[in-house]
């Protein structure tokens, strides 16, 4: 009883979809689907291109029960097939609930396939409609990858709202921008990288009125973003999640722009605590029920979550555990910084010490203005600027990358007798 479905249910590019023309789309796939398929035990893998067959696939995939496995477009030959034998050992292992599998390495070893289940992404739909809100006339514009949970829950999002979904093939800022003023975009979802640079191409004008909420997550956002953003009263939902969790777990309202370094409150029915210092996420999107994550944070008296980054970025130095990101948010404090990331490089006498690279305007005195800021254990022994930090296609820090040049600029130092 939400009245009529709207006329169009997926654009891309100059080509309209009408629900009925979606439908009808999904059951071709359908019969494609069941004319391949080996039996019972049949897995379904999708080069996952962002283009409509893709969404068609994925779609005649939950229709039919069957077992789906993304693979993402640029995989090499091993990397494909290093996902189909992880896929056929996985499944066959026993009876799953899950029927998406999403390839996964964070920023770091080899790829391990994550299943979603049913529940697990209606139960994520619903949440995230609960806090975001939900229009019949919503236009979620999907310029992620589809090979990411990131693009494909609002493939999936929009098909159970009945709203429509704008597909971009790629990320471009000018079209991002072009099609939020032109096309009447009311949602979209990107990571901070991304929207640094859209911004950059608007040249900070303010966004549209119609445009409801930019849910923005994937990785951490700068301190100099959100303040651009503020400025802007940009209505962005700074968002934490995790495929295992169908996406979204913890949001802030949309233009909630506070300095407070928290990611809002779980979204409705879902629960976060913290055990051994790592969050744990409840409920009905999580695997099981419970899912202890690999993120460290804390939990406020009014239940807003904190993460302070992975358990694998910790720093051992000297018997001291020391957490990057407090030491990245002190030096991102500096009028001259827009962003700064900290890795730990092998020491000798300490066992690890804390190297900064640094993203801004080169300064002398980045160390004597962080000295009274952070513990001495805490202060960095080397400030390295460079012109951008290394990130994966979906906007993460790419620790490997720095802790690999970090060990290299030190071997370089050492070998010219500085």
């Amino acid at each position: 009883g939400r009245g009529a479905k709207p006329v169009i249910a997926l654009e891309f590019g100059k080509e309209r979809w009408s629900s009925i023309d979606f439908h009808r789309q999904i059951e071709g796939a359908v019969a494609d689907l069941l004319n391949r398929s080996t039996g019972s035990n049949h897995i379904e893998f999708i080069d996952a291109h962002s283009t409509p067959e893709t969404v068609w696939r994925v779609h005649a995939c939950r229709k039919t029960d069957t077992q789906c496995v993304i693979i993402p477009p640029q995989s090499t030959a091993e990397q494909r097939e290093h996902i189909r034998t992880l896929a056929e050992t996985t499944i066959q292992q026993g009876d799953h609930p899950a029927w998406l599998w999403i390839p996964t390495s964070g920023t770091t070893g080899s790829p391990r396939l994550i299943g979603l289940s049913n529940d697990q992404l209606q139960a994520s739909a619903n949440a995230s409609q609960a806090r975001l809100g939900h229009q019949e006339s919503d236009r979620w514009l999907c310029c992620l990858p589809l090979h990411h949970i990131g693009g494909l829950s609002i493939a999936l999002r929009t098909f159970q709202y009945e709203t429509t979904m704008v597909l971009h093939p790629h990320f471009s800022a000018a079209e991002v921008s072009d099609a939020i003023d032109g096309e009447g975009i009311t949602q979209v979802s990107m990571v901070p990288t991304m929207l640094k640079r859209v911004l950059d191409h608007r040249q900070n004008r303010a966004f549209p009125p119609h445009l409801r909420f930019i849910l923005l997550g994937g990785a951490p956002a700068s301190t100099a973003l959100i303040d651009r953003c503020r400025v802007l009263r940009a209505p962005v939902a700074i968002t934490w999640g995790m495929t295992e969790t169908a996406s979204q777990v913890a949001t802030r309202s949309p233009g909630d722009l506070r300095g407070d370094p928290d990611v809002g409150l779980p979204l409705p029915g879902m629960k976060v605590t913290v055990q051994q210092g790592r969050l744990v996420v409840q409920g009905a999107i999580a695997p099981g029920g419970e899912y202890t994550t690999s993120d460290r944070g804390s939990v406020d008296d009014q239940g807003r979550v904190t993460v302070y980054g992975r358990g694998t970025d910790l720093i051992i130095s000297g018997g001291e555990n020391i957490d990057p990101s407090s030491i990245e948010r002190a030096i991102e404090l500096h009028p001259n910084v827009e962003e700064c990331a900290v890795v730990g490089r092998a020491s000798e006498e300490w066992g690890e010490r804390p190297i900064a690279f640094v993203v801004g305007t080169p300064t002398q005195n980045l160390s004597k203005w962080i000295a009274d800021k952070l513990q001495k254990f805490q202060q960095p022994d080397d400030f390295i600027w460079i012109d951008a930090l290394p990130r994966t296609s979906m906007g993460k820090l790419d620790r490997a990358t720095l802790v690999n040049k970090a060990q290299v600029s030190h071997r370089v130092s050492e070998g010219s007798g500085d």
